[in-house]
């Protein structure tokens, strides 16, 4: 749980900050967030496979000088 807790924290401070993008710009320079939302109910959460829809996000990295 803390290791959810670290990566929840970095999607809520940090990525939700970043511009997001559409799935085609995968593989692209300064794509570097694919950010995965599974329902409550997945069972994921319980160690299992998923077997919901997730909702998947993209978000770009700012060009850094």
């Amino acid at each position: 749980m803390a290791a959810m807790a670290k990566h929840n924290r970095f999607v809520n401070d940090y990525v939700h900050h970043l511009p997001e993008v559409g799935p085609e710009v995968i593989g692209k320079p300064n794509v570097s967030h694919e950010v995965i939302y599974h329902d409550d109910w997945c069972r994921i959460y319980d160690g299992g496979a998923c077997n919901c829809k997730p909702d998947v996000k993209f978000f770009a990295e700012p060009t850094r000088s």
